[in-house]
């Protein structure tokens, strides 16, 4: 019986420690596979090319009022290869984020570290920042792998930096969003399993919940309040920092669609204009922030929040 605990035991130690190399691995080779999917596109695909022998570069030439899908694609690829690299990367991390931190805290909390850790921080805050971070930097490395296949957006002809730095922006902050839903259901679960289900749950819901809302919205005739709700969804804010390609694409939603905002005005005696990838940005970095607080009270058998009736009893 004892050697087949400790072989269990060395066995899920193997496994654990074998689980980034495969992720590694797996992330580098899909998103080779998705560059070649690319090439594959730039060679037969019609809108990058002049014709079936051509092989030269073209920007769109349709000059009617009606826009078209295929031109826009086109003339944007770059822009358009840019933002289907990140969707790709965040997928990733929707993926692999869970993976990375189910067991951050429940696993401490079963072999009975983490009393141990919180009483030498004697902060829970300090600790679910800690976990975080150890949470955030391998998921990091692991998209940086696959970071790479984003230079495929500059051979189809690039895009404004800007744009890049502000798309590049928002997966950021993305990421620690994802990583930080994964941290809070480690606190709150009893299991792994649990942990990892839930922030599958969270994150699908924040990733779609926002464009599911919006079309439901629509439907019943709200549609002011579907934009709105749509604006806010993780992968319209990712199309938004490609301010030229997304304005064009919104063109082509029929009539009746939540069309989702590009800029926010805000009114007064001097009116500004937010962009809505920068209030997006906002709102997930705020909402990662009260995550990883609301981490620290699970934590924190006395916490203030926690002890209120108590202290009003005395």
């Amino acid at each position: 019986m004892r050697t087949l605990v400790l072989l269990r035991w060395e066995i899920a130690q193997a496994l654990r420690g074998l689980a980034p190399h495969v992720t590694l691995t797996g992330a580098s080779l899909a998103s080779t596979a998705l560059t070649g999917l690319g090439l594959l596109a730039l060679s037969l695909w019609s809108p990058f090319t002049i014709g079936s022998s051509g092989g030269t570069f073209t920007t769109r030439t349709d000059s009617s009022t009606t826009p078209q899908l295929l031109p826009i694609l086109g003339e944007y690829r770059g822009a358009v290869a840019f933002v289907v690299i990140l969707t790709w990367l965040i997928l990733i991390a929707a993926a692999l984020g869970p993976a990375f931190m189910a067991g951050a805290i429940v696993r401490d909390r079963r072999s009975g570290r983490l009393d141990r850790v919180l009483t030498d921080t004697s902060r829970a805050d300090v600790v679910a920042l800690v976990k975080l971070l150890t949470g955030l930097i391998p998921l990091g490395l692991t998209l940086a792998a696959a970071a790479p296949s984003v230079s495929f957006a500059w051979l189809l002809g690039g895009l404004a930096s800007p744009d890049a730095v502000v798309g590049a922006a928002v997966a950021l902050i993305l990421l620690v969003l994802i990583t930080s839903i994964g941290l809070m259901c480690s606190a709150v679960a009893a299991t792994e399993v649990t942990a990892l289900l839930a922030s599958y749950a969270l994150i699908g819901g924040i990733l779609w919940g926002p464009l599911l809302a919006a079309l439901g919205l629509s439907l019943a005739g709200f549609s002011t309040a579907a934009s709105a709700v749509a604006s806010f969804d993780p992968l319209i804010a990712l199309l938004a920092s490609q301010q030229t390609l997304s304005r064009n694409l919104l063109r082509l939603l029929p009539t009746g669609w939540p069309a989702p905002h590009l800029v926010w005005l805000i009114g007064g005696p001097f009116k500004v204009e937010i962009p809505v990838w920068a209030a997006d940005l906002a709102v997930y970095a705020v909402l990662a922030a009260f995550l990883v607080w609301v981490t620290g009270i699970v934590l924190e058998p006395l916490h203030p929040i926690k002890t209120w009736r108590l202290r009003g009893v005395g």
